[in-house]
Order: structure tokens, then sequence, then C-alpha cells
């Protein structure tokens, strides 16, 4: 527990075009968190973005965030190459740590970064908005009423997402399509550099909604990827069991322009034995030119029932639910509620290393193209093994 009622936060990759926008935003709404100090490595963008957010400690070095006495947190929004190293060294340093997903690139990292934070004591958590996600937490609070009975399955979609050139000049630039996302090494993903930057997304909403731990993946892979990862491959369906023998799963890709579908982003429906939840994720809702729909409904004895959010519109998707900032939001709460009263975190490093190791899998299964049993990933595995230099 922390000297001071509220935890004083450095943002590290404050400059970065995909998770920094949303956590300079959450960081200063959060009840019990201070934006204390932005960190990156271009000194004169950085301190004008400082000076806009009213934050007065600018580093262009991690090591002199290290060496800063009054951080408590360390928020980590920079590729996924550097989450292990810099993880370990914020954890001997004594500082929180709150790090995007995907965790690491292989389970030996993710545990190296479990055990860095245990031995000196500090709270690790994963930052998997997913799982916070407003429709995807009411869903499961209607599974825990019982009002789809045993879960038998969880369906996941992405349908195409209206994130196009004309988004990107609607957020002046911020979009999300940045070169490390689709490089082999910086994303840890090989040939598939989208399943490993989502896939960690996709495995945390299984196991949400279904109780229970992924067991086994198979993965059907393409020739080629979509958009910017179109010169490397990609993977369009994925199907997995789940450990308790009972429930599995089953996500697809289909991208079209938004224009050729009722839907658009992703959605996920939970289908038990007495009923069925449809819930909107990420850029998730209705087709452009169809009414907007609910972001949860249930159907049960020939019922229609509809559930909404008071969270607004969302600020990076035109979207029905506001899942970027809103989720990350929820996210970085509980995660300063564990730090400060000592509570226990609903997604740890642990979690993070089970969601890892479901990705991995799924890349391996798409490599060798047979099924993968999540437990037979070799600690020291990466997706990027055996690829040649660039």
């Amino acid at each position: 527990m922390t000297a001071h009622p509220r935890l004083r936060v450095a943002l590290v990759g404050a400059l970065g075009k995909v998770a920094a926008p949303c956590h300079l935003n959450v960081l200063r709404t959060v009840p019990n968190v201070e934006l204390f100090a932005v960190c990156d490595v271009e000194e004169t963008r950085l301190r004008r973005l400082a000076q806009y957010h009213g934050v007065d400690r600018v580093y262009l070095q991690f090591a002199d965030v290290l060496a800063d006495a009054q951080i408590d947190v360390v928020d980590l929004v920079v590729p996924p190459s550097m989450h292990a190293e810099m993880t370990i060294a914020a954890a001997r340093a004594g500082k929180h740590v709150y790090v995007e997903k995907p965790m690491a690139h292989s389970r030996s990292q993710a545990l190296a970064m479990i055990r860095a934070a245990a031995s000196a004591r500090v709270r690790l958590m994963v930052g998997e908005s997913y799982y916070f996600h407003g429709p995807h937490r009411l869903a499961r609070r209607l599974v825990d009423q019982d009002e789809v009975g045993e879960v038998l399955q969880v369906r996941q979609s992405k349908g195409p997402w209206v994130f196009n050139d004309s988004e990107n000049r609607r957020l002046k630039g911020r979009g999300h399509d940045v070169p490390w996302r689709v490089d082999p090494r910086l994303s840890g993903g090989g040939e598939f550099p989208w399943i490993m930057d989502h896939g960690p997304h996709l495995f945390a909403t299984a196991r949400l909604f279904a109780g229970a731990a992924v067991q086994s993946v198979t993965a059907l892979p393409r020739t080629h990827g979509v958009g910017p990862e179109h010169h490397l491959r990609g993977i369009t369906a994925i199907s997995w069991t789940h450990s308790d023998g009972v429930a599995d799963g089953i996500w697809s890709q289909v991208e079209t322009v938004p224009e050729a579908g009722r839907w658009i982003g992703f959605r996920t429906e939970i289908l038990g034995s007495q009923g069925t939840i449809r819930v909107f994720g990420e850029g998730g809702g209705a087709g452009l030119g169809f009414p907007q729909v609910a972001p949860v409904t249930l159907y049960r004895k020939g019922q229609a029932r509809d559930f909404a959010l008071s969270e607004g519109p969302d600020r990076s998707w035109i979207s029905n639910n506001s899942y970027y900032d809103q989720a990350h939001c929820s996210a970085w709460g509980h995660f300063a509620d564990a730090v400060l009263n000592g509570q226990p975190l609903e997604y740890d490093g642990g979690s993070g290393l089970e969601d890892l190791t479901s990705t991995l899998a799924t890349i391996q299964s798409a490599m060798r193209k047979c099924a993968i049993d999540v437990s037979c990933v070799d600690d020291d595995w990466t997706a990027f093994d055996g690829l040649s230099e660039v």
C-alpha cells in the first residue's frame, strides 16, 4: 500500500498512437489516480503533450522514471517486445506495473515478469480491456444469474471495422494501424501479428463467459493477411475447447466493406442450455445504414430482452457502446482499488499468461495445421522462431 492516498502514475510510451491516447484520458479521470509523469523518446513532442495534459514531470529515459521515488506505478503502453524487460526493471525498482496486452512474447518472459513482481511485493496487472468491457460484464452477470442455463458455446466474430482512411482522418491520424503491430518480431506474432495482438482479447472473453480455462485450440490459416498485414499470413477462424469438458468456442474473421453487412466490429454469442446472449464489443454494433442495436440482448423462452448501458458513444469507434476509453477506465479503476486497498486482482499476471499461452497455441496450430493442447506450449517458444532476419 502506498504512503499517500493517490497512485502517482508514469505513462511510458506516452506518444504512442494505439493505447496511449486512451490511457491519457483514463488516467485523468479515475479516482485516486494521478497522471504524474510521462516518458518517451521525442522531447519536443513529449513536452508539448505534458503541457497540454498538465503534467510537470517529463522523462526521456526509462531509468529516470524508475529512479523517481515519488512514482508508484508505471503504465507501459510500449510495443510488446519491450514489455518483459521494462516490467521486470520496474518491479525491481519497487513500482507497481500496469502493462498492456499481449503480456510478452513467450511464456518464459511472462513467468519472469510474474516472479519479479512477486519477489518485489508489487502488483502486476495486464491491461486486458475486453475483460472489463461494460457490455461483457453485464453479459457475465446474466450468465451468473442463470439466464442462459449451462454455457455450451461461446461464438465470437469480427465483422468489418469502420476503421478506414476516413476514420483515421476523423481521429486526426491517431489511428490504430502502427508499424509495430504488423512487424513479425516487434509484435511477437511472427507471420500472424494480428492474432498475437488480439488473441488475448478473444481468449479472455471466452474464459469470462465460459468460466473455465481454454484447453486446446485449432486455427484455420489463410495465405495472406488483411490490410497492412496482406504481405504476411492471416487466420480466418479458431475453435477451442474449455477445461470443463462442456463448453467450447469459435471465432471467425470476415473482412468486407462496412456497407456489406448488418453488423460491424466484434460481437459474441453465449449459447446456453436455456437461452442465448448477444453482446457487442470493440467497434461493434449495427452496420452503416441499419438502426443501432442494444449492446446486450438476451434471447430466452421465445422473447428478446435488450439491455442498455449509460456509457455514452465510443471515442475511437462509431459504435453503440463506449468500448475503448470506458473499458480501460474500468480496468484502471479496479487496479487502483486493488493496489490502494489490498484487494485481489481479477486479471493479474497469471491471467495474462493464460491468455498469452492460448494465443501462442493458436499460432502454433496455424503453422502446424493441427490442434494444439495449450499445456504443450514450450515456455521458450516464440511465434517468430525460425524466421529469417529481416
